[in-house]
C-alpha cells in the first residue's frame, strides 16, 4: 500500500495562519568528532537531509529545503559551465544547461510526454557526465593534477550528483518509482562513488609520483601520518577514516591513531628532534596541506552520493523487497501538484 505524504510548506502554511502549533524549531545540531551537521537543517548547495520523514505520527515530504536545493542548482549553474566550456568537454555545458532549463520547465505544467523527453535528457546527460567524469578523474592523479583540472573534476562531479537527485524527481514524478527496471540510477551512482573511492584512496596512500605500494603501509607515511603529526588534527583524519572503508574494516581509528603516533616511540628518538622524525617519515611521500584538502572534498562528495542512496531507502521504507523500484510513499502526486 502507497502511504499519503503531507508537504512541509502546507503545513507551515498552517502554523502561520495559526491553524497549527509549532512546537520546537528546527536548530543545527553537529556531531562532535565530525563536525558534521546532523539536525534537519540545510547546507547551501548541499542535498537535503532527509525527503520524507515522519513527524508525530505523520509522513513530510520536505518540499521546502527541496526547492531550495535546486534554486541553488540553477544559480550555481554558470560556474559549472564556465568550468567545462572548452572545446574539449564537446557540448557537455549545453547539455546540461538544456537539461536543467528543460526539467523547470516542464514542471511548470507537467505532461507525461514532457517529463519523459526531460528523463531521456538526463540519461543521455548520464553517459556525458560519466565520460567527462572518468578523463577527469585520471588528470586528478597525484602527478598530473594542478589547479584547472581540480576545479573541472569539481564542476562535472556536483552536476553529476545534481543529474542523480534530479533524475529520481523524474522517477518518482512519472511512475511513483525511484528507479528503472534496469537499475539505472543506482548503477550510475555506484560507478560515481567506485571513482571517487579510488581517486581518494590515491590520495590518501600514494607517494609523489602517485604509486601506491603493495601490502601494508605504515600510517605515518600516508596522509593520515601528514593530517595527525603536522596539522594535529583529530577531526580531519576521522573525516578521511570514514570514507577509507577498505582501512575500516580492518583497522580502528584508534589502532590507526596509535600507529601514527609510534614514530614518536621509536629507538631513534632520543637522536632526532619531532620534527626530524616527521620529515624522515614524509620524505619523497609528496604529502600536503592541498592533498588533505581535496581528500576531504571527495569525503563530501562520498556523503553526498550516501545521502542519495539514503533517499532510496526513505522512498522504499517497510518495502518487502529491498531491490523494489517501487515508492511505498506517493511523492508523484505532491510532485505534479506542488505549483497550484
Amino acid at each position: 500500500m502507497v502511504e499519503k505524504l503531507h508537504k512541509r510548506s502546507d503545513i507551515d502554511r498552517r502554523v502561520a495562519a495559526g491553524e497549527a502549533v509549532k512546537e520546537q524549531p528546527r536548530q543545527t545540531i553537529r556531531d562532535r568528532m565530525t563536525g558534521q551537521i546532523i539536525s534537519n537543517e540545510r547546507v547551501a548547495e548541499k542535498l537535503p537531509s532527509y525527503l520524507i520523514a515522519m513527524q508525530s505520527n505523520t509522513l513530510i515530504y520536505n518540499d521546502i529545503d527541496v526547492e531550495a536545493f535546486q534554486r541553488e542548482v540553477r544559480q550555481q549553474v554558470s560556474r559549472i559551465l564556465d568550468a567545462i566550456k572548452d572545446e574539449r568537454f564537446e557540448n557537455a555545458s549545453i547539455q546540461y544547461q538544456q537539461f536543467i532549463d528543460h526539467y523547470d520547465t516542464c514542471f511548470e505544467t507537467p505532461s507525461e510526454y514532457e517529463l519523459r523527453e526531460s528523463k531521456l535528457r538526463g540519461t543521455d546527460l548520464y553517459a556525458v557526465l560519466e565520460h567527462h567524469g572518468k578523463r577527469l578523474t585520471a588528470e586528478m592523479g597525484i602527478k598530473q593534477r594542478d589547479e584547472e583540472s581540480e576545479r573541472r573534476f569539481n564542476a562535472v562531479t556536483e552536476a553529476h550528483i545534481n543529474l542523480f537527485f534530479y533524475m529520481l524527481t523524474l522517477n518518482l514524478a512519472l511512475d511513483n518509482k525511484i528507479d528503472s527496471v534496469q537499475k539505472q540510477l543506482r548503477l550510475k551512482l555506484g560507478l560515481l562513488e567506485e571513482r571517487l573511492r579510488g581517486l581518494l584512496r590515491e590520495y590518501i596512500y600514494a607517494d609523489q609520483i602517485g604509486r601506491i605500494e603493495y601490502g601494508n603501509i605504515d600510517g605515518s607515511l600516508t596522509l593520515y601520518g601528514w593530517v595527525l603529526l603536522q596539522q594535529n588534527e583529530l577531526d580531519t583524519a576521522w573525516t578521511i577514516y570514514s570514507h577509507d572503508q577498505s582501512l575500516k574494516d580492518k583497522t580502528s581509528f584508534s589502532a590507526l591513531h596509535n600507529e601514527v603516533m609510534s614514530i614518536y616511540h621509536k629507538k631513534r628518538y632520543s637522536t632526532e628532534t619531532p620534527q626530524e622524525l616527521r620529515d624522515s617519515a614524509f620524505l619523497r611521500r609528496g604529502l600536503s596541506d592541498d592533498r588533505v584538502r581535496i581528500a576531504l572534498k571527495l569525503c563530501y562528495y562520498l556523503d553526498q552520493t550516501a545521502q542519495i542512496r539514503e533517499y532510496l531507502d526513505e522512498l522504499t521504507q517497510d518495502a518487502d523487497n529491498k531491490e523494489t523500484n517501487n515508492a511505498t510513499v506517493d511523492v508523484k502526486t505532491l510532485l505534479l501538484a506542488r505549483n497550484q
